[in-house]
C-alpha cells in the first residue's frame, strides 16, 4: 500500500470521522451547551434505548456515506483532483471510496468509534 494513501486514510479517519462522531455524541449526551445542540438534546434525551440506539448507529452510518461518497466525488470527476505530496491519490487507488471497507480498510484500521457495517 502507497505511504502517502494510508496516511491520508488514518488522517481522514481520525480526524474527521472519529471527531465528526465525538461531536455528533456530544450533543446526544448534553455536553454541547450551544442553544441548537441542547434543543436536539431535549428532543433525544425523551427517546427509549431502542430508539437512542438507533440514533447512534444512524450517526455512524451517515458520517461512513458522507465519506463514500466524498471519496467516490474523486473517481467521478476527473477535473477534481486530491493532490497530497505531488501524488493524485485517485490514481494510487483502485478506488478511493474502497478504500474505507473491508477488514484491512481506513474504518477497521484506524478508527476508534464504533462501526456499523
Amino acid at each position: 500500500m502507497n505511504k502517502t494513501l494510508e496516511e491520508f486514510g488514518k488522517t481522514l479517519i481520525s480526524d474527521v470521522r472519529d471527531r465528526t462522531i465525538r461531536n455528533i455524541d456530544s450533543i446526544v449526551i448534553g455536553k454541547m451547551k450551544d442553544y441548537s445542540s441542547q434543543e436536539m438534546y431535549k428532543k433525544i434525551s425523551c427517546m427509549d434505548i431502542n430508539q437512542k440506539e438507533l440514533i447512534n448507529q444512524l450517526i455512524s452510518m451517515t458520517v461512513d456515506f458522507t465519506l463514500h461518497n466524498f471519496l467516490e466525488m474523486f473517481e467521478s470527476h476527473e477535473d477534481i483532483q486530491l493532490i497530497i505530496n505531488n501524488q493524485n491519490l485517485n490514481q494510487l487507488s483502485d478506488g478511493l471510496a474502497g478504500e474505507l471497507y473491508t477488514e484491512d480498510g481506513w474504518i477497521q484500521k484506524y478508527t476508534k468509534q464504533r462501526y456499523t457495517e
